[in-house]
């Protein structure tokens, strides 16, 4: 009887221990986190507005950089044109200053040549000598102005060859690096020619009357330095002409598309037949 008390006393005071730690245990024990679950249609709808609005924002992103490009481009072609502009307009005052300074030296000269054919009796010889005297002058005036046409039609070329190098780079991403370097060549040939012919467009050439014996000769003299100045000019402007022929054909390579670029077989003539 008695071990039966204590076995019940004892099963009671284990009872209230065991609750006892289990209230302890849910009060340490942190609240469960609460992760709302959204339903299956609202997550899709979010995911279709995030998607729209991704999409508008890249459509956004895509017109601003399309924007700036095109800004870009034009800014280039600007830049480009306006300094190629500047370079042909300066080039073709400076040989109409040279020009207009020889009228007076080329005046005084041919009255020096008729002082000179006084020795010459044969008065259709003296006729003759300064007949090609003026033409001479008027040879050398032609080409002067046949060169600088000719070098302002292929700055005009090689503007365009320029602004497709851009376009090719920032709208295709294409490395016209190649092309750039042709271009760079082309107009330093183009300036050389100019340079070319502005020193000719201030040169006169005169014919040293000695004998009437020699006339042929010394008549022959002033033709043949004429001549000889001229293929040096010639020489610059076909190495110029060359040059953007070779910038169109490095950029046509790149962008496989040679009925954009000026024509090679459209290039302006160098070498007109004129006659004395």
């Amino acid at each position: 009887m008695n071990k039966l008390i204590i076995s019940s006393v004892l099963v009671g005071v284990l009872s209230v221990g065991y609750l006892a730690l289990a209230e302890d245990t849910i009060r340490i024990m942190p609240p469960p986190t609460y992760v709302p679950v959204l339903p299956k249609k609202m997550q899709t709808q979010e995911q279709k507005d995030q998607l729209k609005q991704d999409i508008k924002d890249a459509r956004t992103q895509l017109k601003n950089t399309a924007e700036a490009i095109k800004e870009d481009l034009k800014k280039r072609k600007e830049e480009f044109s306006d300094a190629a502009k500047a370079k042909r307009e300066e080039f073709n005052e400076t040989v109409k200053a040279k020009r207009a300074e020889l009228e007076d030296q080329i005046k005084t000269k041919r009255e020096e040549l008729k002082v000179k054919l006084e020795k010459i009796k044969d008065e259709r010889k003296k006729e003759t000598v300064e007949r090609i005297d003026q033409r001479i002058d008027a040879l050398n005036d032609k080409m002067i102005k046949h060169f600088s046409a000719v070098l302002d039609k292929l700055g005009e070329m090689l503007i365009r060859i320029s602004e497709r190098a851009d376009k090719a780079s920032v709208e295709r991403g294409l490395d016209v690096s190649v092309a750039r370097s042709a271009i760079d060549k082309a107009n330093i040939a183009i300036a050389s020619a100019r340079s070319a012919v502005e020193v000719q467009s201030g040169k006169i050439y005169t014919i040293k009357i000695t004998t009437e014996s020699n006339l042929k000769t010394d008549v022959g003299k002033a033709r043949q330095s004429l001549g000889a100045d001229l293929a040096r000019v010639r020489e610059a402007v076909k190495a110029a002409q060359k040059a953007v022929k070779d910038a169109a054909v490095a950029l046509a390579q790149l962008v496989v598309k040679p009925k954009v670029l000026p024509s090679p077989s459209a290039s302006p003539s160098v070498s007109p037949s004129p006659t004395q």
